[in-house]
């Protein structure tokens, strides 16, 4: 018998799918993460970030603990399934934050490969992110990122 999915941030509580609006938005950062085929520690940093500066995340105390929480919620799940369930639970304004926190996640390693780009589409459309919304999200994200 496969024991229920409880939560790795330690609140004891089962979490079998995604459950909130913060919830949803660190499903699809934890698959924008991953859509290059690697995890690196960069990203896991910006991650931690990412729960330091949006107010949506305050009551979260570690990022890597709630990333595997989610991750646990969706385990068995494929991409299109997470990201349908995430989107249903965003309103149109923080399906415009989850997708510029996913594109926040692509970059932090410097670089966007074609996965991460057809992601980013993939995510695009799922949230009904209009194209020059996300041209612009993407070209100050780009900006932000800038070492030299």
């Amino acid at each position: 018998m496969k024991k229920a999915n409880t939560c790795g941030c330690a609140c004891g509580r089962p979490q079998k799918s995604l459950e909130s609006p913060a919830d949803a938005i660190m499903a699809i950062c934890v698959l924008a993460l991953a859509s290059d085929g690697k995890v690196g520690k960069r990203e896991l940093e910006r991650m931690d970030h990412m729960l330091i500066m949006s107010p949506l995340f305050s009551g979260v105390k570690s990022a890597r603990e709630y990333a595997a929480c989610v991750a646990e919620a969706v385990e068995g799940k494929g991409r299109g399934e997470v990201i349908s369930e995430a989107a249903a639970l965003l309103s149109a304004r923080l399906a415009e934050t989850a997708y510029a926190w996913a594109v926040q996640m692509a970059l932090a390693d410097s670089k966007t490969v074609s996965p991460e780009h057809k992601f980013l589409s993939e995510i695009r459309k799922a949230l009904g992110i209009h194209g020059v919304l996300a041209g612009k999200i993407n070209a100050v994200t780009a900006i932000l990122n800038r070492a030299k």
